[in-house]
C-alpha cells in the first residue's frame, strides 16, 4: 500500500502562508505606531528639558549679573570704608535670664564682636566697647564714623543698656569731631 501512493504534487506541498502575512503585517502596524508614540513622547521629553535648560540659563545669566553688580558694591564698598566707618552696636539679652547679655559692635559690617556684660563685669564690658570704637576713629582719622544702634531686634534690648549705648556715642561725638548717630 505504501508503495502504490502518489506523490503528492507542488501545490499540495505549499503551505498557506496568508495567516503569517497577517500576523506579520500586525505585528509591523503595531511596532511602527508604538514607534510613532514613543517619539511623540520623546519629542515632548526634549522639547520639556529645552524649556528647563533655557530656564536655568536665564537663572544663571541674573546670577552672574547680580554676583557682578554686588562684586562692584563690595569692591565700591571698600573704597567707601576708608572714607567712612559704619559702627552699629547691640545690646541684647536671653529673657530667661536679663542680668547677662551680650554687647554686639559691628564694625564696617564685619561679624560682629561679642562683649559679655553682667552686673560684676558691666563696667569693664562698656569700656571695651567703648575703646573698640574709639580704636576704630583714631585708626581712621580722615573718615567719619557713623554710629547707630541696631534695631533689628530692639525689644530684647533692655532700656538700661539702650541708655548706656546713647549716652557712650554722645561722649564720643564731643570728644572727636568726625562722628555722627544715626
Amino acid at each position: 500500500m505504501g508503495k502504490n501512493k502518489k506523490p503528492k504534487t507542488i501545490g499540495q506541498l505549499l503551505i498557506d502562508l496568508t495567516p503569517l502575512l497577517d500576523v506579520i503585517f500586525i505585528v509591523l502596524i503595531v511596532v511602527l505606531v508604538g514607534r510613532d508614540s514613543y517619539n511623540a513622547e520623546a519629542d515632548k521629553k526634549y522639547a520639556d528639558a529645552e524649556q528647563y535648560v533655557s530656564e536655568a540659563d536665564a537663572k544663571l545669566a541674573e546670577m552672574e549679573a547680580k554676583t557682578a553688580t554686588y562684586t562692584e558694591q563690595m569692591k565700591a564698598y571698600g573704597e567707601i570704608s576708608e572714607y567712612v566707618n559704619l559702627i552699629t552696636v547691640y545690646a541684647g539679652y536671653n529673657p530667661a535670664n536679663r542680668k547677662f547679655r551680650t554687647i554686639y559692635v559691628m564694625i564696617n559690617a564685619d561679624a560682629p564682636k561679642e562683649i559679655n556684660l553682667n552686673p560684676s563685669t558691666e563696667k569693664n564690658a562698656w569700656a571695651e566697647c567703648r575703646s573698640m570704637i574709639e580704636e576704630v576713629i583714631q585708626n581712621n582719622e580722615n573718615a567719619h564714623a557713623v554710629l547707630s544702634i541696631s534695631t533689628e531686634n530692639s525689644e530684647q534690648m533692655l532700656y538700661r543698656d539702650e541708655e548706656a549705648i546713647y549716652d557712650m556715642f554722645k561722649d564720643l561725638m564731643s570728644e572727636y569731631s568726625n562722628i555722627s548717630m544715626r
